[in-house]
């Protein structure tokens, strides 16, 4: 098909017509300032969204608004919303209950078993329940405070902590700084009031040892490491502890401080080596002493001598054994006027059993194995390794000191004279037990639990990878 000349320059006409209304039209239309404000604010989404330039070409149907992306306080909101509780929030109310209903359950105990102590000796019956509320109140406070303060904190505090802890027990041995009482040096006297410091070496020493163990984590899993944490850690606090003497406080640092090496990763190896050296300390030990001969003497038959080296052990199964399944009833223990020693503190649980019977014990037992699940389920959860240390050192501190209460109590370990957390008649120990769970409170609502935090680079052995392994032939060095 031919085309005249005229046909031929009518349709080039037309094509130039057309091309210069194409590239006239972008020409025409300036670009908005707040399209391109939006575009450095939003991304490039927004731009297509408010009709910028590209969206026009793909037409109205390609034109969607982007969904605005949350914002990070609405996702933290989201699970509370949901109804969902956050990381560490069942553990801090189960925490926050439990320890409630056993300082109220402590300070009925106490005022029980200590009033006829009191009253014979002070002309009051609620004298040791009055000090007990005090140092309650204080503890509290103790509490409440230690749970704002970010726990991270005692990494930098560990040192200078044990340091002047370790001053304390120096001053305890120290005539006229160091009060005597029953024997043992193991107070001192300001204004009135005791101060135990053996107590603050236990949560010193779990301070100290989880501190050393994350500035060099595989330091505890050398043989050379592992003992130099054992010595640092058990070392220096044991020997000036035992030499008030103080064979139970003693015990647990030892369990805190072997807890702590544990969580941290030891082989097993050297835990059970460990363990064999201190068994024969612990023996070398009560060889030495004439009166702990005849503690083990007597647990392993307390009926041999009931009215002397057996007179408490005996007395502690006596009460026990009176209160049946739902005791004598609160306030009608015989075994207070005089027989059972140590009725408001060490052998407390002996009183409770004559009381309240196998269901007071029951109960009792009960609240601290719920203490025990908050206190470890925080352990577990923090993925942040001094969080996780310190939460399991300051667990073995509470709940190791409740088993050796009431072990002793029913005749299942010798005698040691440890007091049961939050229920015995004390000043210092029951600040101290709060003062552990205010840092675990802590914990629980601390970020940084949460969040995955790689090993150190000097960590590891030069020459390797993050995974252990040796680097490919030919790789260069970087740096």
């Amino acid at each position: 098909m031919t085309t005249s000349p005229l046909d031929r320059s009518d349709w080039v006409e037309g094509l130039r017509t057309r091309g210069r209304r194409v590239s006239a039209a972008p020409a025409s239309v300036p670009p908005r300032a707040d399209t391109a404000a939006s575009t450095v604010r939003r991304g490039p989404y927004a731009a297509a969204a408010s009709g910028g330039a590209g969206s026009a070409a793909r037409g109205p149907a390609a034109v969607r608004p982007a969904a605005p992306e949350p914002r990070r306080a609405e996702l933290r909101r989201r699970p509370a919303a949901m109804g969902i509780p956050g990381p560490g929030v069942a553990e801090r109310r189960t925490l926050l209950l439990v320890t409630f209903l056993l300082l109220l359950y402590g300070l009925v105990m106490a005022y029980s078993a200590s009033a006829a102590q009191a009253y014979f000796q002070y002309d009051s019956s609620f004298h040791f329940l009055k000090r007990q509320v005090v140092w309650a109140l204080l503890g509290g406070a103790v509490m409440f405070a230690l749970s704002r303060v970010d726990y991270a904190w005692w990494r930098k505090a560990a040192v200078p902590l044990a340091a002047v802890v370790g001053l304390l027990l120096v001053a305890v041995l120290v005539p006229g700084i160091g009060g005597v009482v029953n024997g043992a040096r193991r107070w001192i006297f300001i204004g009135g009031q005791s101060i135990q410091p053996s107590e603050l070496a236990k949560l010193a020493a779990v301070m100290l040892v989880a501190t050393l163990v994350v500035r060099r984590p595989r330091t505890v899993e050398r043989p050379g490491g592992f003992v130099k944490l054992v010595a640092v850690g058990i070392g220096p606090p044991a020997v000036l502890i035992m030499l008030e003497p103080d064979l139970g406080t003693t015990l647990v640092l030892i369990v805190a401080v072997i807890s702590v090496l544990i969580a941290a990763g030891s082989r097993l190896r050297y835990l059970l080596g460990l363990a064999v050296v201190g068994v024969a300390g612990l023996l070398a030990l009560i060889v030495v002493e004439p009166y702990r001969m005849e503690r083990l003497t007597t647990f392993l038959d307390p009926w041999k001598d009931p009215q002397g080296s057996g007179f408490q052990a005996t007395q502690s199964l006596i009460s026990i054994a009176s209160g049946h399944v739902f005791g004598v009833g609160l306030g009608n223990s015989v075994q207070k006027f005089g027989f059972l020693p140590e009725q408001g503190t060490d052998m407390i649980t002996g009183i409770i059993g004559e009381e309240l019977g196998l269901a007071g014990l029951v109960v009792l037992l009960a609240l601290f194995a719920a203490l025990a699940w908050a206190c470890f389920r925080i352990a577990l959860t923090c993925r942040d390794l001094f969080g996780k240390l310190l939460a399991t050192g300051i667990t073995a501190i509470i709940i190791g000191q409740a088993c050796i209460n009431v072990g002793a109590a029913l005749g299942l370990i010798p005698l040691t004279g440890v007091p049961l957390p939050l229920v015995s008649v004390g000043g210092t120990s029951l600040v101290v037990v709060f003062a552990g769970l205010g840092i675990l409170l802590n914990i629980a609502a601390n970020r940084r639990s949460y969040i995955v935090v790689s090993a150190q680079r000097k960590d590891r052995p030069a020459g390797r990878r993050r995974d252990g392994r040796a680097p490919a032939a030919g790789a260069r060095r970087r740096g």
